[in-house]
């Protein structure tokens, strides 16, 4: 009877813990198919804040600023024969501040104008927030 008492008092911080609800939470995921006619392309979520994700639809987040480290997925043959080295994967990252409730569509712009080198660094695309809802 004597250790019931201990076992309550650490209980019950744990009683007060409410668990997360749905509306806590945000979604982030892709857009579902690539939108060549303007340029815009899936992508792939890697990572959020750092942690290695699985390959879902959707990714639920809590409210907050976070990076998200994405892939193009890319649907054409674009790659210059610039260099002997192995050509690097199309990865980014993206920092956002997500409102819980909200759903965020996550796209990739390529600028098809960009000088040859962009393809080098990378630079010659960007991922975006295509729509927030």
């Amino acid at each position: 009877m004597r250790k019931l008492p201990f076992v309550l008092t650490l209980l019950a911080p744990l009683l007060l813990v409410t668990p997360a609800r749905a509306q806590d939470w945000a979604w982030v995921m892709s857009i579902p198919y690539a939108l060549s006619q303007e340029q815009i392309y899936k992508v792939r979520l890697l990572d959020i804040d750092g942690v290695p994700q699985n390959e879902l639809i959707r990714y639920a987040v809590g409210p907050g600023k976070h990076t998200f480290t994405v892939q193009m997925m890319l649907d054409v043959e674009w790659e210059p024969d610039l260099s002997d080295s192995a050509p690097q994967p199309p990865v980014k990252q993206i920092t956002l501040e997500i409102e819980s409730g909200r759903t965020y569509l996550l796209a990739a712009r390529v600028d098809t104008d960009a000088p040859i080198e962009a393809q080098l660094d990378q630079s010659y695309w960007e991922p975006f927030v295509y729509r927030q809802d």
